[in-house]
């Protein structure tokens, strides 16, 4: 039955710091001891005064007096500070003794002058004729200083060979190369230190605390020789508790070596100790080889005779194996290892007579050696004492033992055996945890919570169902058979129970229960308090001001195997956030760790289980979270301590990524509609696609995939990847861009190319037309310049793109050199333009010639065809004659542009002026015409117009206008045709068709007079007994068709009396708005004098 494990927080002994390395080691006890003895004088003062401090006290000087030869007086002698020099003219330094040593290259190596000092142990008080204890010590070291390692090892007996090899160099040779075999440092007895490890580097610390080596003698390789060993001066920097060894550096070479103390002889430690230390582990190694040698020869022999089977029977092992009750298998392995060893025993008893009759083939063992290291047999002092003890004391063994079993809980087997199966369980239930103490890799808090629920709730469940069974179940196995007595299991009286043994075996089973749970609860809390807060424990001296000072890569809280992980992000609100806040995990892990101890809560006792015919409590439980809530208490305030202090290094770490926010938030589509918009000039393209890529390759390099913070694995690859492929993306895009707006260049160019060539390649169609591609092919040249200027820039802007090794498209490879073969092909048509127009010209020159007489024909024809319009004069073909006028008039301006283009010509092909006399002799005999019938047109459509369109769509200014201008144009041609009385009387007939439709003109403007109500075309219809029926289409022939003309008088009434009823009512209108007007004036300032009297009271 295991012990009950204490129940301190600490009971593991595990503490929560860090250990101090070897220079900040504390002085141990033995050590304080030892200083105590040494001297007074030795120890230093913690609390110095400083300069300051000094300044104001009096300077005591002690002179002392002999009075005997034993004793002496002192006198103070007191001086006034003002009488002291000045402790401004000087500097005050520490003094300080060393000893140098030279080394490679005349290097000198300097020592404290305390690491040579030998260890002197002396009482505080020096007894009489006793030398004082600084005497002893210089002394001693004079003494150690004077004496020759080398010579007293040879005065020894110990040769070089006796101390080599050391370990390590060993095995990097071959069996032959050193006589023994077994490393020195196996044997070394380090009851012959005077010093601890730490002690003797605390040696090498002066008073400011700057760490010195140690000189010493250390048996090292001569110049990096694993064959060649010398004693050789050294100093002694460091010491691997791990492995025992020292690190050495050689003063000649400057070389480095880990070697075992047995190597390693100090300059303060006593010589002659040192040969003794190791003149005693040559003499253990040289006999444990000698014995290794022995027992390998021996089991050798013994090897070859199991091999043969030779093994022969022995009568007395056969009868004491006779009396061994036990299965098949187990009685031949027992034999078998019997025999062995009897015949391990006589094989060396056979060795031992072999070496005496030939000692001089095997020198190195003696007969001593051999039975010396074959078991003996020894009589036990201990057990003759005790037995004369009891017969003094006069014990009855028997009674003794009758009244042990009585009162003995475990008085039968079964009773251990029920016990035994107990503790079986109890000990796997302390191999459990409530917890989940190692993962595989770092996990989210969520799967971290989800994954300890788990597990403690899978605890949970076993520790209140299959255990309580199991246990009850083996005590019930076993018990049942034992029947009636004192473990009796079928117990119905309760009196009978509680003074049974039963009752206490079953109490003796409940505190093993609360044994193992507090063994299980202790090591679940120490185990989940130690892995969440071991690397955070580099948190806790932080101050809350705390900036990240490493880079992006380096963690300045490094921890090899992180628990938690945590993606590293950009939210819209421009925040670095984590994938789960920081804040939240001290809550989090507060809450499992609390909820994961309670679960184990609830552990039924096996009382009932075991003794079903007594009735017991349904709510006995054993304890469990009550045993540990100190621990508890006192782990869980250095969790919330640990990730409390954790928010300041993620949060610090998480503000170097604001830089990237503006970026990793930017909109790529609004970003390049930006960037077209700035449109930027090639330099500026190309210096914009160099940041970019600079900014993705130093991305690249400064942010890490993953960075361990303490617990936390941070993992930034997500961020990275999409910041590095955005700029990736970027650089497409303005690349995209640029080819884009090259292409478009190139197509102006092109597109001015082909305009300018066509131009010049045109086959011209008229003299005109050869001209202007005459005047154009003049500015070819200058043109020709600005366009390769053009050609050029382009050219240059290409370049961009070419330093970038980027691939253009066929077709845009195939446009860039078109347009730059372009000028050459302009310029080369231009050569042969000349020639081929003095051809076109003499063909445009023949064509012209005949083109004027025709023109001539022409006018000839025309002017026969206006003589026939003076014999047009019948009113009632107006339309008929209009039509052809306007034919006419078209064929004049024909004839008139014409002419104009063979005047232009003549000039062109410097020839006579060509004479339009003619030609406007006939248009200013044919304007008269036109003028004539052009108005009587007019007043056909006017008349159709207004009299068939509705009464709202009428326009009456435009009537009273185009009345206007047929009137002057009729009185006009009256004038002109003064001479030809039949055309005058087609005037005559529509200026009285002009006279005719006045009235209906005045009698429309009566009824749409603005006035003119419905009421009135009521009054109408009464007065004048028209039946007429006013509608939005109505027409004013349609009043013309009910007889209005006959009552146009009427109509003129009633419309003047609509506008005077209508003056009045806006007359009456305004004067009521006057008078409520005037009343609410007067209504304000009666309410102004009201309130003014009332301020005035």
């Amino acid at each position: 039955m295991s012990q009950k494990p204490n129940v301190s927080i600490f009971s593991s002994a595990k503490h929560y710091t860090t250990s101090s390395s070897i220079n900040e080691l504390p002085i141990t006890a033995l050590e304080r001891r030892h200083t105590v003895i040494y001297s007074q004088g030795l120890i230093k003062p913690e609390n110095r005064g400083t300069i300051e401090s000094i300044d104001s006290m009096p300077i005591m000087i002690k002179t002392c007096q002999p009075i005997t030869d034993f004793a002496a007086t002192c006198k103070e002698l007191n001086i006034p500070n003002d009488k002291l020099p000045s402790q401004e003219s000087y500097q005050i330094e520490t003094a300080q003794k060393w000893l140098t040593l030279k080394g490679k290259n005349g290097k000198i190596h300097k020592f404290p002058l305390n690491t040579i000092l030998p260890k002197v142990q002396m009482t505080k008080h020096v007894p009489a004729k006793q030398l004082p204890r600084d005497v002893e010590v210089d002394r001693r070291r004079r003494i150690y200083n004077k004496v020759q390692l080398e010579k007293e090892l040879e005065r020894e007996g110990l040769t070089k060979l006796e101390l080599m090899p050391t370990e390590e160099q060993y095995y990097l040779l071959t069996e032959n190369s050193f006589k023994h075999f077994l490393p020195l440092s196996f044997f070394d007895d380090t009851d012959f230190d005077c010093h601890s490890p730490e002690a003797w580097l605390k040696l090498g610390e002066i008073e400011t605390g700057e760490m010195y080596p140690l000189p010493a003698k250390a048996y090292l390789p001569l110049q990096q020789s694993l064959l060649q060993y010398e004693w050789q001066n050294s100093s002694v920097f460091k010491y691997d508790a791990v492995n025992g060894k020292w690190s050495v550096r050689i003063l000649e070479d400057e070389c480095v070596y880990e070697v075992p103390k047995i190597q390693i002889m100090f300059l303060a430690e006593n010589p002659f100790d040192f040969i003794r230390r190791l003149k005693q582990s040559i003499e253990k190694r040289n006999n444990a080889e000698t014995l290794i040698s022995m027992q390998s020869l021996v089991d050798c022999v013994l090897w070859q005779d199991i091999a043969a089977k030779r093994l022969y029977r022995h009568k007395l092992v056969d009868k004491l194996m006779a009396g061994i009750q036990c299965d098949a298998k187990f009685y031949e392995q027992l034999r078998l290892e019997i025999y062995i060893l009897y015949e391990h025993l006589m094989t060396s008893w056979e060795f031992e007579k072999f070496i005496k009759l030939l000692p001089l083939e095997f020198p190195n063992f003696k007969p001593e050696i051999i039975r010396n290291s074959l078991p003996k047999a020894f009589n036990s002092s201990f057990a003759v004492e005790e037995r004369s003890s009891i017969k003094a004391l006069k014990i009855d063994i028997t009674a003794r033992k009758t009244k042990l079993l009585t009162f003995w809980l475990l008085y039968t087997f079964k009773g251990f055996e029920a016990l035994i199966n107990v503790n079986t369980e109890c000990q796997y239930i302390e191999t459990l945890n409530m917890f989940i103490g190692n993962f595989a890799k770092p996990l989210a808090l969520s799967d971290f919570l989800k994954s300890q629920q788990k597990q403690s709730t899978n605890i949970s469940n076993y520790l209140k169902t299959i255990w309580p069974c199991k246990l009850s179940n083996g005590i019930i196995l076993v018990l049942r058979a034992l029947g009636k007595g004192w473990l009796d299991i079928s117990l119905n009286n309760w009196k009978v129970f509680e003074i049974s043994k039963i009752s206490r075996f079953i109490l003796q089973v409940k505190f093993r229960m609360q044994e193992s749970m507090q063994v299980l609860l202790e090591k679940s809390i120490e185990s989940f308090t130690n892995m969440l807060s071991d690397p955070c424990k580099q948190f806790l001296l932080l101050d809350l001001q705390y900036q990240w000072s490493s880079d992006f890569i380096n963690t300045e809280f490094p921890f090899n195997k992180p628990i938690f992980a945590m993606v590293l992000s950009v939210n819209e609100e421009k925040e670095v956030v984590y994938s789960t806040p920081p804040e939240e995990f001290a809550p989090a892990l507060k809450e499992l760790f609390k909820k994961g101890l309670e679960k184990s809560s609830g552990v039924r006792q096996i009382d009932a289980e075991c003794l079903s015919n007594l009735r017991f409590a349904s709510d006995l439980y054993i304890l469990t979270v009550e045993l540990v809530e100190e621990l508890y208490v006192k782990c869980n305030d250095l969790l919330q301590e640990c990730y409390l202090k954790a928010i300041l290094p993620l949060r610090s770490y998480a503000h170097k990524y604001d830089r990237y926010i503006e970026f990793y938030l930017l909109s790529v589509p609004s970003y390049m509609s930006e960037y077209k918009a700035a449109k930027k000039s090639s330099m500026q393209v190309k210096a914009d696609i160099l940041e970019h890529k600079r900014n993705k390759e130093e991305m690249r390099l400064i942010l890490p995939a993953t960075i361990n913070i303490g617990p936390f694995l941070v993992i930034v690859e997500p961020m990275k990847q999409y910041m590095i492929k955005k700029r990736i993306e970027i650089v497409k895009k303005i690349f995209e861009y640029y080819v884009d707006r090259m292409f478009d260049t190139n197509e102006r160019l092109l597109e001015r190319c082909l305009e300018m060539y066509q131009k010049i390649n045109e086959k011209p169609q008229s003299i005109e037309h050869l001209y202007a591609i005459r005047d154009f092919a003049i500015t070819i040249p200058d043109l020709v310049d600005q366009l390769r200027a053009d050609i050029q820039i382009m050219w240059l802007e290409y370049d961009m793109l070419d330093s970038f090794l980027y691939n253009l498209p066929d077709h845009q490879f195939a446009m860039k050199w078109e347009v730059y073969a372009w000028p050459k092909t302009i310029l080369e048509r231009l050569t042969t333009l000349r020639e081929e127009q003095k051809l076109d010209i003499e063909d445009f020159k023949r064509l012209h010639l005949s083109e004027c007489i025709g023109f001539e024909e022409r006018l000839e024809s025309l002017n026969d065809e206006i003589q026939q319009f003076s014999l047009q004069f019948n009113p009632q073909k107006v339309t008929e004659v209009a039509v052809e006028i306007k034919k006419t008039w078209k064929v004049i301006l024909d004839l008139q542009k014409l002419g104009e283009i063979l005047h232009y010509r003549q000039e062109l092909f410097e020839l006579e002026e060509l004479s339009l006399e003619f030609l406007n002799s006939i248009i200013k005999g044919f304007l008269p015409y036109k003028n004539l019938w052009y108005a009587c047109q007019d007043m056909v459509k006017l008349e159709e117009a207004t009299l068939g369109n509705p009464l709202v769509n009428i326009e009456l200014n435009d009537v009273y206008l185009a009345m206007d201008a047929i009137q002057n144009s009729l009185q006009l041609s009256l004038q002109v045709f003064a001479e030809k009385p039949e055309i005058q009387e087609v005037a005559k007939y529509f200026l009285n068709m002009l006279e005719q439709f006045k009235p209906k003109y005045q009698a429309i403007k009566d009824l749409k007079n603005e006035n003119w109500l419905f009421l009135h075309w009521q009054e109408l219809a009464t007065r004048s007994g028209l039946d007429i029926k006013y509608s939005m289409a109505m027409n004013f022939q349609y009043c013309m068709r009910k007889g209005i003309m006959d009552h146009l008088e009427l109509v003129h009434d009633i419309s003047e009396k609509a506008t005077n009823e209508a003056d009045a009512i806006r007359k009456a209108f305004e004067e009521e708005e006057r008078r409520k007007e005037e009343e609410r004036l007067a209504l304000l300032m009666h309410k102004a004098m009201r309130k003014c009297r009332t301020d005035i009271c």
